[in-house]
């Protein structure tokens, strides 16, 4: 149990880059994100209750993150990555231990979706960028008991 906060925000901050040289409108919404965010929400199923966050955000076309979570009898848990556009690859990217995950543009949003499989089970994650808002869903069952986890964590400025 006490791995899968830190699985499920690593999981769904799989943010990552490789070099790039953003466009005008991805320069402009990269440059709206960098900032201290703090969030909360809840952990439901098993040992579920509230979580807190902190999350840092620095940088300009290449944007690095690092993040604390409090979620009471997990204990702090971190985790760090970076988010950028890809020209080459016409993408937005997300990179975090070791994995990446391609963003989707969305109105004014871009939103990374994953499938994740840890050593506590196998799960999705959706996070949600925007320049007020990032916005993390973790639903993750359990390899050992089968039963299911899920998270909502709202971030703000």
């Amino acid at each position: 149990m006490r791995l899968v906060l830190p699985l499920a925000a690593a999981a769904a901050f799989a943010l990552a880059a490789s070099p790039v040289l953003a466009g005008p409108a991805e320069t402009a919404f990269l440059s709206k994100l960098p900032g201290t965010w703090t969030g909360g929400g809840t952990i439901t199923g098993g040992e579920g209750g509230a979580v807190k966050c902190t999350l840092t955000l620095t940088g300009s076309d290449k944007i690095s993150f690092r993040g604390t979570c409090d979620a009471g009898s997990y204990g702090p848990q971190t985790y760090s990555g970076a988010l950028a556009y890809s020209d080459a690859a016409r993408q937005y990217q997300a990179r975090s231990n070791g994995e990446t995950v391609v963003g989707t543009k969305s109105g004014g949003s871009v939103i990374f979706k994953s499938k994740m499989k840890t050593i506590a089970g196998t799960g999705d994650s959706v996070m949600k960028l925007s320049a007020n808002t990032i916005v993390i869903d973790v639903d993750i069952t359990r390899s050992d008991t089968g039963d299911r986890m899920k998270s909502h964590i709202t971030f703000t400025k």
